[in-house]
């Protein structure tokens, strides 16, 4: 079995092959071919395929052995791009994983679109969420607001990805207090909503905040895999409740996707790579918000989330950065009934978080 990477190399298509056999060396050995032992031979890489896209732009498909992995996450992550992130004009657009490996090395949603449609009571229209925003605020007033939000038909309410233990919301403080106003808000409401605190925990504390959230009753996380890593995400899906919702969160990941000619392909990032570590959804910033990233990023990113990968299941696509309830058509349109819609600050417009919700879910429901 191999692992198959496609990377878009910018340059002069003269030097394709040249920089091509050296990146597939470079990836797996990382010493001069004409000095390897020939016992090392079976663990390095091979270029099978170059093709010219343009004077300054060619595609270079390499095939690693699947066990140059070692069945870590962390290692596939070296292997497909490790040194490769510091060479120019090298970015990572494909990447196809056996479904053995997949399994091995423990990835995957936990979930996927099927096990939160079944957590959540939401058998087939879009799922709704939001986010405890501005920042700044005390936990008091973060608890009235997740109540409203849940009595008004939100089914995930996230932290906002800056909260995490400031003096004015702690985390220990925080997130039982929130937990307990969704539960409220759900008693009155006879909706299912989740609460998912931000988790970006230093490593020493991962054991102890998490615990913090199951004690609390907690729907799920927010992930910040940025700042945490990938692992932690393939970690936290593997340590956590059968019915436990993961959010990533595409904070700091963001310098990987943004450049044309380097990092790697939205579509591999934000949904291959996301629903690998085992992400259930993932949020990126979708077209015509306040982020630049284009229709055709997008729908690669919906793709990656839901197209066949490494026999896993699907995840579910999370639009966001600057969303609207006005939108709702246009984006059920786009990216079909299989998404999560996030709005943040536009369901505080009018000062009534409650009726906003109730507004939007009915435009959710009148538009499926």
């Amino acid at each position: 079995m191999t692992v198959r990477a496609v990377y878009a190399l910018t340059g002069d298509v003269r030097d394709a092959r040249s920089r091509a056999e050296a990146l597939a060396v470079e990836q797996s050995h990382e010493f001069p071919p004409d000095l390897a032992p020939v016992k090392a031979a079976p663990s390095r890489a091979h270029v099978v395929g170059l093709e010219e896209r343009g004077p300054d732009l060619a595609l270079a498909t390499v095939e690693f052995p699947d066990d140059l992995a070692g069945d870590e996450l962390t290692q596939l992550m070296v292997m497909v791009f490790g040194n490769c992130a510091l060479l120019p004009g090298v970015r990572l657009v494909d990447l196809d994983v056996p479904a053995a490996l997949a399994a091995a090395m423990g990835g995957g949603p936990a979930l996927g679109v099927e096990g939160v449609r079944r957590a959540l009571g939401v058998p087939d229209r879009p799922i709704l969420a939001t986010a405890l925003k501005p920042v700044g605020l005390p936990t008091e007033d973060l608890a009235g607001l997740a109540r409203q939000f849940a009595e008004g038909g939100i089914d995930l309410i996230k932290d906002d990805q800056g909260l995490g233990n400031q003096r004015w919301a702690p985390y220990a403080e925080r997130v039982p207090r929130i937990a307990e106003a969704v539960a409220a808000g759900n008693a009155v409401s006879g909706h299912s909503a989740r609460y998912l605190p931000c988790f970006d925990a230093p490593p020493e504390l991962v054991e102890e905040r998490l615990r913090i959230a199951l004690d609390a009753g907690a729907g799920g996380l927010l992930v910040v895999p940025g700042v945490g890593g990938l692992p932690l995400l393939r970690w936290l899906a593997r340590n956590t409740p059968d019915d436990f919702v993961l959010l990533a969160h595409p904070a700091l990941l963001g310098s990987l996707a943004v450049s044309p000619t380097s990092g790697i392909a939205p579509g591999v990032l934000y949904g291959s790579l996301l629903r690998l570590a085992g992400a259930d959804a993932a949020i990126f910033p979708s077209y015509g918000g306040r982020f630049s990233f284009t229709q055709d990023e997008c729908r690669a990113i919906a793709d990656g989330c839901a197209g066949p990968f490494a026999g896993l299941p699907a995840s579910l696509p999370t639009p966001g950065g600057g969303m609207s309830p006005d939108r709702v058509p246009e984006l059920v349109d786009f990216y079909g009934r299989d998404v999560v819609l996030l709005i943040g600050g536009e369901l505080h417009r009018g000062g009534d978080p409650r009726g906003s919700s109730e507004r939007f879910r009915a435009l959710v429901e009148s538009v499926v």
